[in-house]
C-alpha cells in the first residue's frame, strides 16, 4: 500500500458508512486519505505513516477511550492534532479525552460542518468574521440552474424555522424574485456603486478620491425586501431600467456582512462578472458551483475552479437542468474536469423544467432530486438547517 504524500492535510478512520461521507465532505477540496476502519486500524496506519497535519478517528468499540486516546498521540508527530469522533455524548468523556492530548471530540451523528469547523478550529485557522451568519456563493454558467437550486435550497431553510437573506447581483433575468415571490426594492445600483471612487482623481489630490466607502446600514435595509416565504428576504436589481455598472467589491463585501449579521444565512447568486464571482466566492464560507454536462459549461466552470484556488474548495455540482442525458460520455466529462468528479449530481427534473419554462409545474420533485438537494446542504449550509426529508 503507497503511503500518503508527506503534505496530506487530514486522515480520517470511520467506523460506518454516514461518518465516511461526513468526513468525506467536510475535507472535500483538501489532500486527505479517508477509509473505513477503528482504533486498531488507525493505530497500525499511523504507526507507519507520515503524520498529517490532522487526525480524525472513530473511538465506537474501544472499550477505553482513554487509553485510547494516549495510544494515538503517541503514534503521531508533534503538531498533528488528533480529533476523535464517538456515540458517547457525555462531558466527563470528553473532558477525559482532552486532558488525554486529544484536540476535540464530535458526537455522531457526524456532520461535513462540524468536520470543517472542528478542522479550522484544531489548526488555529478560523476566519475572522465581523458577522454572526452564513455567506454562501452560489455560481454557474448561465442556464445550468443556478436560480432554482438557490431557490430551493432557501425554501428548505425557511421551512426549518430559519432566516435567510437572498442577494441576487443577476441585473438582467431576475429569476430569483420570480422564484421567491419578491419585488425588489430601491436602487441597488446606487447603493452598491456609490461608494466608489473617481479613477481619475489622485488619493493625494486633496479631492477625497482614491478609497472607497461602504454604504450605511440605512443604504442597505433601503433595498430588502420581504419575499412571500416567511424569514425570507431579497435584495435585488429592478426588473426594468438601463443596465447597471457592476457593483463595487467594497460595497458588496459590506452589504453581504450587514445581512449576515440579520440572517443565519445570506445566499448570494447572479455572479457572472468573472472578477467579483471570485471576489464574493473566496470571500464566503461555503461555495457552490454548478455546470451543465457539456464542454463550454465544463470550460468555464474550470476557468472559475482555477481562479479560486485550492484554499478556496467548492462543492462542485453537475446539473442537467434542461436534459436527461449529456451528449457527453462520463469518461470525457471526467477527463474535461481534470478526473475531479463532482460532489453532487442533479438529476433532470421535469417538474422544475417546466416552473423554469414558465409552465405550471405538475408533480414535487421526485425523489433523486429531494436527494441531491440534500447532499448539496449538506456540504454548504447544514450547520444552519435540519436534514432535509
Amino acid at each position: 500500500m503507497a503511503q500518503p504524500p508527506e503534505s496530506l492535510y487530514a486522515r480520517g478512520f470511520a467506523a460506518d458508512a454516514r461518518t465516511e461521507r461526513a468526513l468525506r465532505a467536510g475535507l472535500a477540496g483538501r489532500e486527505v486519505r479517508i477509509q473505513r476502519g477503528r482504533l486498531d486500524a488507525a493505530l497500525r496506519a499511523l504507526a507507519s505513516e507520515p503524520s498529517p497535519k490532522l487526525v480524525f478517528v472513530d473511538l465506537d468499540g474501544s472499550p477505553e477511550p482513554e487509553t485510547a486516546a494516549r495510544k494515538l498521540t503517541s503514534v503521531c508527530a508533534f503538531g498533528t492534532a488528533v480529533i476523535a469522533i464517538g456515540s458517547t455524548d457525555t462531558a466527563n468523556l470528553t473532558r477525559a479525552l482532552l486532558r488525554h492530548g486529544v484536540a476535540d471530540y464530535l458526537v455522531k451523528p457526524l456532520s461535513a460542518a462540524a468536520v470543517r469547523d472542528a478542522s479550522a478550529a484544531a489548526l488555529e485557522d478560523l476566519p475572522d468574521r465581523p458577522y454572526a451568519g452564513r455567506v454562501v456563493a452560489f455560481a454557474g454558467t448561465a442556464g445550468s440552474g443556478v436560480s432554482t437550486l438557490a431557490a430551493a435550497v432557501v425554501r428548505t431553510l425557511a421551512a426549518g424555522g430559519r432566516t435567510a437573506s437572498v442577494v441576487d447581483l443577476d441585473p438582467a433575468s431576475g429569476r430569483l424574485a420570480h422564484l421567491l415571490g419578491a419585488k425588489p426594492a430601491g436602487d441597488l445600483s446606487a447603493v452598491l456603486t456609490a461608494g466608489r471612487s473617481d479613477p481619475e482623481e489622485s488619493p493625494d489630490s486633496g479631492a477625497g478620491g482614491g478609497a472607497e466607502h461602504a454604504p450605511s446600514p440605512e443604504e442597505l435595509d433601503s433595498v430588502r425586501s420581504p419575499s412571500g416565504i416567511a424569514g425570507v428576504s431579497l435584495v435585488a436589481y429592478p426588473p426594468s431600467g438601463p443596465m447597471p455598472e457592476p457593483p463595487s467589491p467594497v460595497a458588496t463585501g459590506a452589504l453581504l456582512e450587514h445581512l449576515a449579521n440579520r440572517s443565519h444565512l445570506v445566499l448570494v447568486a447572479g455572479l457572472f462578472d468573472p472578477e467579483l464571482r471570485t471576489e464574493v466566492m473566496q470571500r464566503a464560507d461555503a461555495r457552490v458551483l454548478l455546470y451543465e454536462p457539456t464542454l463550454p459549461s465544463i470550460s468555464a466552470t474550470v476557468q472559475c475552479l482555477a481562479r479560486l484556488g485550492a484554499e478556496h474548495p467548492a462543492v462542485l455540482v453537475q446539473s442537467h437542468p434542461r436534459t436527461r442525458r449529456s451528449t457527453l460520455s462520463q469518461a470525457q466529462i471526467r477527463y474535461a474536469l481534470a478526473e475531479r468528479r463532482p460532489d453532487v449530481v442533479i438529476p433532470f427534473e421535469p417538474a422544475l423544467h417546466a416552473a423554469a419554462i414558465g409552465e405550471k409545474p405538475g408533480a414535487p420533485p421526485g425523489k433523486a432530486y429531494r436527494e441531491a438537494l440534500r447532499q448539496v446542504m449538506e456540504r454548504s449550509v447544514e450547520s444552519l438547517v435540519p436534514s432535509v426529508s
